[in-house]
């Protein structure tokens, strides 16, 4: 990418003689910096970027900045968030490759590692990394993609407000799409569920005409918007074109008879596989070759990984939770044999109905005997007495947490640790497999 073409994207303002500079990486934090980065100095709650534009010239970099008067090298722009979208458009613009967005209220980032997988077997696949999903990481995606282009870029989709899947599908400007489920995550900012599934169809209705769509069964509201747009549905679930049957060896894809065993641990992870080998059989991937390929995917830390620490195993489910996604946890849980514990942390954004969330969820944790139960963060303190056929221990946090596990689960012990983020559940992970 040169230089002089971004700042038209941007209608952004460049000194003379830098046209032709050639842009090496695209960056939003100034430690990155390396000749040829584009420095986009966005102001976060904490720091503005404009502060380190100047340490990011020295280095042979080039900060896009809307205030200040700045040397050669720097691009100035009204808005630096408006400017990074701009820039993403105009690169998205003229890219080749087919590109699948993905949304959903749980599962994204783990259906998209498995999508990748199954398509790398036959195509080119550049995607999302980490959790590069939102308004920011989105387009500085886009603006990473490697040139020539790749076959397919496959880009992760998070919302938590209406609207918000709308730019971001405008950026993306998808050729296929995937919902993997309706939930209940960020229902704070919404009126029902039929609102979560109104603005996860948003990104349906950015996606190119004739285009791949694949949705769960029995979303009304997915399915009109994907009708509205002449897509080639697939169905998802019981009564779609595929599903998942339990068996005695584990799981079974069907109508296509396959065993699967990945290593990520919960029936939702089977379920979000289904959706992966309707996409990639759309793309022309075998069914059995989409299969073993996802079946060699990692576990990310706080995704469903399987860890052994001292003398328990972990399923660390800590990276974030909600009422669905706890739900299947603990299903993965109750189907394990021998001593089984869970260190539950409060799930955020349920708004005003967030203490029947978590009554509902205890009461399923009742029912499974377990050994103990930790319950961690106010909301599930508030609603503790749900809980009456199973030990339960309240933590301050994560560390007193710790703490108690530490001291009561027995040898050989299964335990769940699944909470919402910000409650820092994954350090209590981290610590149990540095102890």
């Amino acid at each position: 990418m040169m230089l002089g073409d971004l700042a038209r994207a941007m209608e952004g303002r460049l000194h003379p003689g830098f046209e032709s500079a050639r842009v090496g990486s695209v960056i939003i934090d100034s430690r990155q910096a390396s000749p040829g980065s584009l420095f986009f100095a966005l102001r976060g709650e904490r720091t503005d970027g404009h502060e380190y534009a100047a340490n990011v010239l020295q280095t042979g970099g080039y900060p896009v900045v809307s205030r200040g008067e700045w040397p050669e090298g720097a691009i100035i722009v009204e808005d630096v968030e408006e400017a990074l979208l701009k820039a993403a458009s105009w690169r998205r613009g003229r890219m080749q490759s087919r590109v699948i967005g993905i949304s959903g209220s749980s599962g994204k980032t783990s259906t998209r590692r498995l999508l990748i997988a199954a398509l790398s077997e036959e195509f080119s696949v550049f995607g999302t990394s980490g959790n590069l999903n939102n308004h920011l990481g989105l387009p500085l995606t886009i603006l990473s993609t490697p040139e020539p282009d790749p076959d397919i870029v496959v880009l992760e989709m998070g919302m938590n407000h209406p609207g918000e899947l709308t730019i971001l599908g405008k950026t993306a400007m998808p050729t296929d799409c995937m919902v993997t489920n309706i939930g209940t995550a960020h229902i704070e900012y919404f009126d029902s569920r039929d609102g979560i599934a109104e603005a996860k169809a948003e990104l349906i209705a950015q996606t190119g005409i004739n285009g791949i769509c694949v949705i769960p069964v029995s979303e009304p509201i997915l399915l009109r918007e994907a009708e509205r747009k002449d897509l080639t549905i697939r169905f998802a679930g019981p009564g779609g074109d595929g599903w998942v049957e339990r068996t005695d060896q584990g799981h079974r894809l069907m109508p296509w008879g396959i065993e699967m065993d990945l290593l990520m641990a919960g029936a939702h992870n089977y379920r979000n596989a289904v959706s992966v080998v309707l996409m990639a059989e759309a793309m022309g991937v075998q069914a059995s070759t989409a299969v073993r390929s996802m079946e060699q995917v990692i576990p990310l830390a706080g995704r469903g990984r399987r860890v052994t620490a001292g003398r328990v195993t972990i399923l660390d489910e800590s990276y974030n939770a909600n009422p669905e996604s706890t739900a299947a946890c603990l299903d993965a849980l109750a189907a394990l044999e021998g001593d089984r514990g869970a260190v539950l942390g409060d799930m955020r954004e349920l708004g005003p109905a967030a203490p029947g969330y978590h009554r509902s969820i205890l009461k399923r944790a009742d029912l499974i005997g377990l050994r103990f139960l930790i319950l961690t963060g106010p909301v599930y303190a508030s609603v503790s007495d749900t809980v009456t056929d199973t030990p339960v221990i309240l933590a301050s946090d994560w560390q007193e947490a710790l703490e108690r596990l530490l001291s009561i689960s027995p040898d050989g012990c299964t335990v769940l640790v699944k909470g919402s983020n910000s409650l820092g559940l994954g350090e209590l992970v981290k610590a149990m497999e540095e102890d």
